[in-house]
This record gives C-alpha cells, sequence and structure tokens, in this order.
C-alpha cells in the first residue's frame, strides 16, 4: 500500500516501481479496454485532436494487458489505422489498477470532472476502505472534506475498517483514544513494563507507548498545587507513605526487570550500569532512615540538598525519555 500511495505522487512516465521505462510496441488489438473513470466515455473531439500528433505510450498493466492510461491515444491510433502502438508496462496486482488509472488521469491528459472524481472516490472506499480521507484525496484530486462526504453518503457500500492508511502509508487504528487508555491501565498494572510489551498489550506503536509513558512520568513528577492547611495536615498525617506499593519495592521490581534483559547483562556497559543503579537503592533507603536523626535547625539545608539531587536525577530521566523519543521516532 505504501508503494502504491507513492507512485501516485510521482509522474507516471518517471516512476521506478512496478512500472518499466522501456517502451515495446505492441498489436493494438491485443489491448484491453481500461476500466475508466471517465463517466462520460471518451470524447471524439480529443482523440480527432490527438490523432494529429505523434501517439505517445500507453500505460498498460502487464498482467492484463488492460490499458491503465491512454484509452483516447489508443483511439486515436486505431483512426490512423496503426496495427502497432506504443506501450510501457505496469506491473502490480490487477486490484490497483483503477487506483492508477485515476491517478494517472487525474495528473494530466483530459481532465476528469468532479463527478468522475467523485464517482472515482466512491469505487475506491468500496475496494480499499482502509485508505484514509486524505489518501484518497490526493489520488483523486478533491480535497479531505469531499472524500469524507462520499464516505459519510456510501455507509452501505464501504466495509467496516479498524484501522486507515495515510499518505505516508502507516496503518493507524480508528478507535486509537480506547487503545490509549488501555496503554494507560497496562502500565499502571505493570510499571516496569518495555515499550514492546505496552504497545503489544493495547495494539498501538512502540513510539505511541513511549509517548503515553512520557506523559504519565510528566504527571507523575508535577507537584501538587498547594492549599490552605496543606502543611498542618502533612505534619499531622501519618509518615508511614501513600497507598500501594513502597517506593523501595518498586524500585527492586524495576531493577530486577532490568537484570534480566540480556542487552544489559551480558554487556559490559550494561553490567556497570546493572551495578551502579544497585548501588543507588541503599543510598536512598538509609537516607529515610537517618532523616529521624536530622537536627530541626539543619533541616533546611539538608532539604535543600536532596532537592539539588532529585533535580539532578530528574535531569538525567528526563535526558533519557528524550533520548528514547528520538531513537523510536528515527
Amino acid at each position: 500500500m505504501r508503494d502504491l500511495l507513492e507512485a501516485t505522487d510521482r509522474d507516471l512516465d518517471a516512476m521506478s516501481g512496478g512500472e518499466c521505462p522501456e517502451v515495446h510496441m505492441v498489436p493494438s488489438a491485443s489491448l484491453v479496454a481500461a476500466d475508466s473513470p471517465r463517466l462520460g466515455g471518451l470524447s471524439r473531439e480529443h482523440v480527432e485532436v490527438l490523432a494529429q500528433r505523434d501517439i505517445e505510450p500507453v500505460l498498460v498493466h502487464r498482467d492484463t494487458m488492460r490499458v491503465v492510461d491512454g484509452m483516447h491515444r489508443l483511439q486515436a491510433a486505431r483512426l490512423r489505422g496503426e496495427k502497432m502502438i506504443p506501450v510501457r508496462f505496469l506491473d502490480g496486482p490487477a486490484s490497483e489498477v483503477f487506483i492508477r488509472s485515476v491517478a494517472a488521469n487525474v495528473s494530466h491528459g483530459l481532465p476528469l470532472t468532479l463527478k468522475d472524481r467523485k464517482a472515482a472516490a466512491g469505487r475506491i472506499l468500496t475496494s480499499h476502505p482502509d485508505l484514509s480521507d486524505r489518501a484518497i484525496a490526493r489520488i483523486t484530486g478533491l480535497s479531505p472534506k469531499t472524500v469524507s462526504a462520499v464516505r459519510r453518503t456510501s455507509t452501505e457500500d464501504v466495509p467496516r475498517t479498524e484501522v486507515r492508511v495515510g499518505v505516508d502509508g502507516r496503518a493507524r487504528p480508528l478507535d486509537a483514544a480506547r487503545r490509549r487508555e488501555v496503554a494507560v491501565a497496562f502500565l499502571a498494572e505493570h510499571p516496569g513494563a518495555t515499550l514492546s510489551e505496552v504497545a503489544a498489550s493495547a495494539g498501538v506503536s512502540v513510539s505511541t507507548a513511549c509517548e503515553i509513558r512520557q506523559r504519565i512520568r510528566r504527571d507523575e513528577q508535577a507537584p501538587p498545587s498547594p492549599r490552605p492547611g496543606a502543611a498542618r495536615e502533612t505534619r499531622g498525617c501519618n509518615r508511614t507513605g501513600p497507598a500501594g506499593p513502597p517506593p523501595g519495592d518498586l524500585r527492586e521490581q524495576r531493577i530486577e526487570t532490568l537484570a534480566k534483559d540480556p542487552s544489559l547483562r551480558f554487556t559490559e556497559s550494561g553490567r556497570a550500569l546493572l551495578r551502579w543503579l544497585n548501588k543507588r537503592a541503599p543510598d536512598l533507603e538509609a537516607g529515610q532512615q537517618l532523616m529521624a536523626a536530622v537536627p530541626v535547625h539543619c533541616a533546611v539545608a539538608v532539604a535543600d540538598l536532596a532537592n539539588s539531587y532529585a533535580r539532578e536525577w530528574q535531569r538525567f530521566a528526563s535526558d533519557l525519555d528524550r533520548a528514547l523519543g528520538d531513537m523510536v521516532e528515527h
């Protein structure tokens, strides 16, 4: 599908995909009439004009010998009584012949009418319902809004699909919002899951899984909005921490997950990273135990130091997230 969409953006005579650039002379009687997007048929006046010129090569589907583009030229050659006609062959599945014919007739030659192009869009929607409105618009020379209107009026004829293939050839799910919700729920239950596991569980791309994880981390790290009485509540609350697994347990789970990863276990740099992370965990736990020994008059200075270390860790995590996002995009 990506090759098909890319081919519609290039001049058909210069395509390097399925079409051979060589010109072949074939009997005009061997060619099958095109499945033309022209509802009104051929223009006799245009045929007579072409008959006065040199006949340019006709585009023909090799397997079926069906004309893809050039029925007016074929009729002009026959009008002149020529038995042989120059052709360029197009390879590819027969199901794509009509699309290539529409794209060719839109890009050059006798222009298709608006009615012709709308009818062509309807046919393409029936045969390729997974193509996006923008992709079909590029093929037919219509606006995406017009293609969307054709899709709405053709709901009975157009099969329902769960994805749309855009002009870039990438398939995107229609229920993207629901799949993102599934990914968020999966990450909440499995915070140490890899991006591939998140993507597979929700049916999203790895890049989307990466973006969702980064957004969740940003939300978790955002400071809560201050409210009246918050300081008094903090002093009077239970110091056991919020409900759920203690932070130390989550750290151990994630370190254990990383330790099982072959790319870390079997490389020197990976093992060094694991050793470094393992050394940091006891430091944090020891800090929690020493907190009770901090004198009141030293609390502000110690808190400032802890915040500075936390900011460095936050910067480290953000750099990792950006690097991961860049790698996924590339």
